[in-house]
């Protein structure tokens, strides 16, 4: 795992390289910008408030939530959280999801597209299906490969086409919009706007009993039994493949085309059989976006790992203790032996020496050690005791004296 962070100001203008995997972006309240990378490398780049973020694996990325965000494109899953400036996406070769993001473009889909509290939406392709709860502004999209709901809209809807079933609520904007299979519709008709919807298969739509649109019903399945109009005090004149009907003050316009059933309503049960058409209308369940903490979580096995890394250099430290130790007693014991070796030599030595006695001090740091005196007739000689040997070898060992220095006592010692 690679991480980089960085200090930017408020709402820099970050700009992510090609991601080789996902990509998960979220905006927190810091001034910073914060990468993480499970490959082997991640840089980031400043010149002024221009960034720009490079890895070789996943990215997971965090930045001032007015921060700017161009992806050239991404070639896994991408799931973007909690930014409020704009957006634009490169090629996306997996998933895309977004929640509360501002005004965003992206340029193709290839996989699903689910958006919840999103600003203006310009988007070219979407392979799989696409959901939209809670739009800010227009939604533009040229082409959508599967299913397409909608909900909640602010501003204008536009798709060209949807390649299987529509389901779009409460759009307070224009609609223009045709889908290749069923289109299910509430909307409640706005004075001066106009609506163009045409499904490809069975089209339904459900209005206030109070709704001011004029109406433009057409089916292409040439059957004059195809149109069905259910409201209040109102009645068919005629029956035929098209039909024009003014509903109030007319103030609104729609124009519906259907393939086959083409159905206008204002009750709830005829809303409730919209199950028919494959589409489910009581669909108010939260969508699963994945989760993109504002800050970076904490792993749950985060306190075991690190007990498990603490153990180990532990261990570490204490294998290293002891090798040490190990050869430091290696080294005093072959000078032990070294200096016993030559004090039972110098002993000998001492024993078999002749000539007039001596006497003098040893002294080591400024102190006086030993008085030594000998005798070189050996008859009269006093030889080095067991007990100042194993004196001076404790010193050695107790690192009291130097080698040299427990070398030159027993030499001392032994006269010489």
């Amino acid at each position: 795992m690679k991480q980089q962070t960085i200090t930017v100001g408020p709402a820099p203008q970050v700009t992510v390289q090609s991601v080789p995997g996902d990509l998960r972006v979220a905006g927190w309240e810091r001034a910073e910008i914060m990468a993480k990378t499970d490959g082997d490398a991640i840089n980031i780049t400043a010149d002024g408030d221009r960034i720009s973020v490079a890895c070789d694996e996943n990215l997971i990325l965090y930045l001032p939530r007015q921060a700017s965000l161009q992806i050239e494109n991404v070639a896994g899953d991408a799931c973007l959280q909690a930014l409020s400036g704009a957006v634009n996406l490169g090629p996306v070769a997996g998933d895309l999801c977004l929640n509360d993001i501002g005004a965003a473009a992206f340029e193709t889909v290839a996989g699903d597209a689910s958006l919840r509290s999103v600003g203006g939406i310009t988007a070219n392709q979407v392979g799989g299906d696409f959901t939209l709860r809670g739009g800010r502004g227009d939604c533009v999209i040229a082409n959508i490969g599967g299913d397409a709901s909608l909900r909640d809209i602010e501003g204008l809807v536009t798709i060209q086409n949807v390649g299987s079933d529509l389901f779009l609520r409460n759009a307070r904007g224009g609609v223009v919009v045709s889908s290749g299979a069923d289109a299910t519709l509430y909307l409640e008709p706005l004075p001066g706007a106009e609506y163009h919807i045409t499904a490809g298969d069975d089209l339904l739509l459900r209005m206030p009993p109070n709704a001011n649109v004029e109406l433009h019903l057409a089916t292409t399945s040439g059957s004059p039994e195809s149109i069905h109009v259910d409201f209040p005090g109102l009645k068919l004149e005629e029956e035929g493949p098209t039909q024009i009907i003014t509903l109030g003050d007319g103030v609104a316009r729609m124009f519906l085309t259907a393939g086959d059933e083409l159905i206008v309503t204002s009750k709830a049960d005829r809303w409730e059989s919209a199950a028919d058409f494959g589409v489910g209308m009581d669909d108010t369940s939260e969508w699963g976006f994945p989760d993109i903490p504002p800050i970076p979580p904490i792993p749950a096995d985060l306190s075991e790992r690190i007990n498990r890394r603490v153990q180990a250099a532990m261990e570490r430290a204490q294998a290293r203790t002891e090798a040490v130790a190990r050869r430091a007693d290696v080294k005093i014991a072959a000078a032990m032996r070294r200096v016993e070796a030559k004090a039972h030599s110098a002993e000998m030595r001492t024993r078999r020496s002749h000539g007039r006695g001596f006497e003098g001090r040893i002294v080591v740091g400024g102190a006086e050690v030993f008085k030594v005196s000998g005798k070189k007739p050996v008859a009269s000689s006093e030889p080095v005791s067991d007990e100042e040997r194993l004196t001076i070898l404790k010193m050695l060992q107790e690192k009291k004296i130097s080698l040299a220095e427990a070398e030159k006592l027993l030499a001392a010692l032994e006269g010489e």
